[in-house]
């Protein structure tokens, strides 16, 4: 079955008449004050008919509501009956992509699941700077708020623009920012406000900046809320499904052997790239001269979405092999392909500021481990450094967490790999 939110939410009818009484007032008194009849007051309580604009104006004022509490009355008369105001949709707040996310489908069913049982409300996705986490959270909060219904009530580190998340869910939307972003409002205020509501909380990048005020209070005491949280270092917190996104997939020896286009075009770094390409340069096919070029810069980029971006941009002027040729070092100082206001310049320069935010232990363990000449598994990388196995891992947790080091799990070891970028950036 599907639940939504509309489906837990009081009517109009139930949400009148539990106001009156909280203020304490007879259906004749509320007429008398808002200069509408008893009868007409009685006829709205029962839901027999639906309410004016100018009726539910005038309630609001005979009831002294004001702001938050004031707008969320005013919504909820409006859409007993004609069409949604402006700004109802429910994923609203959710930023729009000028174009598709590929390559991500696995992870963004994963994380849907993840969601809609009642096992996990709370998700901290976490990686590699430019590896897409703000997409595939946006991926996924339009798929939920399609199939269930939740309004997506999103929160990014940036600043919103005025009236940015519509006149229904923007002032909500201001009270949760001022408490996860300074615990400015009063935590117990918006759990009121939320209710039993099954809503659909986003905070992108915030926990980046500072650790978010009032989630856990808001998971305790809304049991339809999950939230999922965006940054660049897993989120440690109680409850909390900790998801590091990787990068895209990159073409592996079976390439090779096979020599197969249509192989190749099937890995999720290659289609990405060439999807990009054709933006800057229409009608663009890869064909078998430039396969290898493909190959080798997914490779190199370790099949960072954004430096394939900024790479697919410059083949507007360079070739694709010219761009195959160049070193990680000079591919790090690529303009991304998307750079908002305050957001470092290159693909490199996000990384480097991650590296400097790191824990001082884990960044040493970062240097030894780049110093190293092969991929270890955990217990060589504890040997060849003469540290304890038990501080290994405690640093660990960090850089894989952040993306600095991927590990890959095998059937008795973990194999520690980093990404050519962050060797790069480390050189």
């Amino acid at each position: 079955m599907v639940h939504s939110a509309e489906a837990q939410a009081p009517s109009f009818p139930e949400l009148l008449r539990f106001k009156r009484v909280q203020a304490g007032l007879t259906q004749r008194t509320l007429a008398d004050l808002s200069t509408i009849s008893p009868r007409t007051i009685r006829a709205l309580e029962s839901g027999r008919v639906n309410a004016r604009m100018q009726t539910v104006r005038l309630l609001a004022d005979a009831l002294g509501l004001e702001g938050l509490a004031r707008e969320l009355f005013v919504t909820a008369g409006l859409g007993s009956g004609g069409p949604a105001p402006v700004g109802a949709d429910p994923c609203l707040s959710v930023p729009k992509s000028v174009n598709a996310l590929l390559g991500r489908d696995v992870e963004v069913r994963a994380l849907v699941g993840a969601l809609e049982s009642d096992h996990r409300r709370l998700i901290s996705l976490s990686g590699l700077a430019g590896v897409g986490k703000s997409r595939v959270a946006a991926e996924t909060a339009a798929r939920l708020s399609s199939r269930r219904g939740w309004p997506v009530l999103w929160i990014g580190a940036g600043a919103v623009a005025p009236g940015g998340h519509g006149a229904v869910f923007g002032p909500l939307l201001r009270s949760l920012r001022l408490l996860v972003e300074s615990g400015a409002q009063d935590v117990s205020a918006v759990c009121r406000l939320i209710g039993r509501h099954e809503v659909l909380l986003v905070l992108d990048g915030v926990a980046d900046a500072r650790d978010p005020f009032g989630v856990e209070e808001l998971l305790a005491y809304c049991p339809g809320i999950r939230v999922v949280s965006t940054s660049r270092a897993a989120w440690n917190i109680a409850g909390v499904q900790g998801t590091v996104l990787a990068p895209l997939a990159v073409p592996g020896p079976d390439w090779e052997a096979a020599g197969s286009l249509e192989v190749l075009a099937g890995v999720p770094s290659v289609r990405l790239l060439v999807d990009r390409l054709s933006e800057v340069r229409p009608g663009f096919v890869l064909g078998r001269a430039d396969a290898g070029a493909a190959v080798r810069l997914c490779r190199t980029l370790d099949g960072l979405p954004a430096a394939l971006e900024a790479a697919a941009a410059r083949c507007g002027v360079l070739s694709l092999r010219r761009l195959a040729d160049m070193p990680a070092s000079e591919l790090l100082e690529l303009p991304a392909a998307a750079r908002p206001a305050g957001v470092p310049g290159t693909i490199g320069c996000p990384i480097r500021s991650g590296v400097e935010r790191l824990d001082p232990a884990a960044r040493a363990l970062l240097w030894e481990l780049a110093d190293l000449d092969k991929p270890l598994t955990v217990c060589e990388a504890s040997d060849a450094l003469d540290r304890p196995l038990n501080r290994v891992v405690e640093d660990l947790s960090a850089l894989t967490g952040g993306g600095f080091v991927r590990a890959a799990h095998e059937e008795t070891e973990t194999r520690l790999h980093l990404p050519n970028l962050v060797r790069a950036v480390l050189a």
